[in-house]
């Protein structure tokens, strides 16, 4: 949240606190009692967004990274098992597992997220007709884990991105609630109120008095005038 939209809301909590303080003369103007219920409404529906704006997937991106990283090791550790294996059979069919799966750690960090995960199911595809010839390099345990670290990996993608989307949703609908909340104000609260200025000036004062409210961290102090210091004649 902004710090101008935090300075508005703060606001308008004091008005609606005012408000609720006049029950009886908010009550008997025509229009008030409403507009009271409206601006209850938008300050709850500030609330809310900004506690969506502030789940923004970070959480989500931890977990996702903790996961790739996962599936880079297991990536690595079955290729390099495959390329040995091919090394060493006299297969000549899987002479081409040599040189396919001969990668550094380099080449499998620079792939994308769908392409690392694509490449972890061309990974597992080859080594599973072969898993129990694998050892002592990797065992069969090992292989049909790649594939479950590849899907844990695939799942954590659409969570990221789902919750990133709705953190720039929230503050989207947070800007636009402030604005809903300064329009209320000035085109209607503001309008109702007037006439009690000389009949209810306590109830007009203290609305007036909460519309000005600016949060102490927002205003400049001023410094004080540096006095010119004196030369000494020589």
């Amino acid at each position: 949240m902004e710090k101008k939209q935090e300075v508005r809301i703060k606001m308008s909590r004091a008005v609606s606190g005012i408000l609720s303080g006049f029950e009886e003369i908010v009550t008997k103007t025509p229009g008030l009692n409403a507009a009271h219920i409206e601006l209850d409404h938008l300050i709850g529906e500030t609330e809310r967004h900004s506690q969506g704006q502030l789940k923004d997937g970070t959480d989500l991106t931890a977990k996702k990274n903790d996961a790739r990283v996962a599936l880079e090791s297991g990536i690595l550790k079955i290729c390099s098992a495959l390329a040995a294996y091919a090394t060493a059979t006299p297969n000549p069919d899987l002479k081409t597992f040599k040189i396919k799966y001969q990668l550094s750690e380099n080449q499998i960090s620079r792939m994308r997220d769908m392409q690392l995960f694509s490449f972890a199911y061309t990974v597992y595809g080859d080594a599973l007709p072969y898993e129990a010839l694998l050892e002592p390099f990797v065992s069969e345990d090992e292989v049909t884990e790649l594939k479950d670290l590849a899907d844990d990996f695939n799942e954590a993608l659409p969570r990221q991105r789902t919750q990133q989307s709705k953190s720039v949703l929230s503050t989207q609908n947070l800007e636009e609630a402030v604005d809903q909340i300064d329009f209320l104000l000035n085109d209607t609260i503001d309008v109702l109120v007037k006439p009690w200025e000389t009949k209810e000036p306590d109830f007009f004062k203290a609305v007036r008095n909460a519309r000005m409210i600016v949060d102490a961290a927002t205003r400049k102090t001023k410094k004080p005038e540096e006095k010119p210091v004196a030369v000494p004649e020589k």
